[in-house]
């Protein structure tokens, strides 16, 4: 009888624990480059944040993120319900949550990015994040020795850090706290600009969403696009998994997946960013992701063609026909989901037999892919 009970006991807790299934982001190579999923602004207790650094590569391996930058604040100290016993928080070193993050990751088949988040409470300078730099400590004194003068603490801030070698964005010009009206690029950001002390532009932030105005300004000025969750809590309390939601990434374009590779790729600008459904980048890579996502196959007849697509990637497509192909009677709209296919049939200008000289060339706006603010990348299916 007491094994009997046992054996039930064993099965209602198999029932009940939920099946460990990653929710893997699935977004193809482009020729000649790896495509790598990465995450540029995060936090962890080290800041503001509640999550332990361990914790972070656990949720990049669940989703499949290839790259993590661990950009806590320089001005925010270790969370005091964690200090007991561990850190006095006047004495943090600032490298510390990389060093937890990067040690643990080892063999799991994340990068983990050595960089920092320098935060002023003002616009401008707003708050920058640097990444691939070699000791924060440096850093947060550079902007402690100017005292209360936020805007020269701030530059002193990314003087050091470009002294260090890293990789410089602003992020999020649209922030609601500090830009309650309206996004405004200030006459400092572009004497940081001049000065090689912006390298890009974070168009996309989990807490505020898109900034067009950021993103037109990157591409104005030819700076590299990223994206970052910026999450301070647990990636299930922001991302509805079960609904099938995933976090804003960037989407590197690097020739191998090491640190020198992802640094070299965003020097170059080879970057898009995937967000809530929408692309945006330069319109060559858009152009070498959607030939990487879309399989398509055209098959013509007498009286039709048949234009068949394999979305084989976790992007959606919004296809809305274009100028340039109207002697093509073919469907106005389509939306095709990951990893579905969907056939299009089409007639020769409403006539019954397509003419023998006829040259198939079919133009779609993909509009949830962005090239610039407010405009839409088209791409001639052929």
């Amino acid at each position: 009888m007491k094994k009997s009970i046992l054996v039930l006991c064993a099965l209602a807790v198999t029932v009940a624990l939920p099946a460990q299934v990653r929710h893997e982001m699935q977004i193809p190579d482009i020729p000649g480059y790896k495509t790598l999923k990465g995450d540029m602004h995060i936090h962890t207790v080290f800041s503001d944040g509640t999550v332990w650094p361990t914790t972070r590569i656990d949720e990049c391996v669940w989703e499949g993120i290839d790259v993590l930058c661990m950009t806590d604040h320089m001005e925010a100290r270790l969370q005091r319900s964690l200090n007991k016993g561990y850190l006095d928080d006047r004495h943090v070193d600032r490298n510390t949550s990389w060093e937890i993050a990067s040690e643990y990751a080892k063999g799991q088949g994340v990068l983990v990015i050595h960089g920092c988040e320098i935060t002023s409470s003002k616009m401008p300078p707003g708050h920058f994040n640097a990444i691939f730099t070699q000791d924060n400590n440096l850093i947060e004194k550079a902007k402690a020795d100017a005292g209360k003068d936020e805007l020269k603490g701030a530059h002193n801030a990314f003087v050091e850090a470009k002294r260090q070698g890293a990789f410089l964005t602003w992020n999020h010009p649209h922030w609601s706290r500090q830009a309650p009206n309206e996004t405004v690029i200030y006459d400092e950001h572009r004497q940081y600009l001049k000065e090689g002390l912006v390298n890009a532009v974070e168009i996309f932030n989990l807490s505020d969403g898109y900034t067009p105005e950021g993103h037109h300004w990157a591409v104005e000025n030819g700076l590299t696009l990223v994206s970052g969750t910026d999450s301070h809590i647990p990636m299930f309390r922001s991302i509805n998994f079960e609904a099938g939601e995933l976090r804003p990434v960037t989407l590197i374009f690097a020739k191998e997946k090491s640190e020198g590779a992802v640094r070299e790729a965003l020097d170059a600008h080879r970057t898009v960013v995937f967000a809530e459904g929408k692309v945006y980048g330069d319109e060559a890579l858009l152009k070498a992701l959607l030939e990487a996502c879309l399989k398509f196959e055209i098959s013509q007849g007498e009286k039709e063609v048949i234009l068949t697509i394999y979305n084989d990637s976790s992007i959606p497509f919004v296809l809305g026909k274009a100028a340039g192909s109207e002697q093509w009677v073919a469907k106005r709209h389509m939306y095709i989901q990951p990893f579905e296919h969907k056939k299009l049939k089409m007639k020769y200008n409403g006539k019954k037999l397509i003419p023998k000289d006829a040259v198939f060339a079919l133009n779609y706006c993909i509009e949830n892919f962005f090239v610039d603010a407010g405009v839409p990348f088209v791409y001639c299916f052929q």
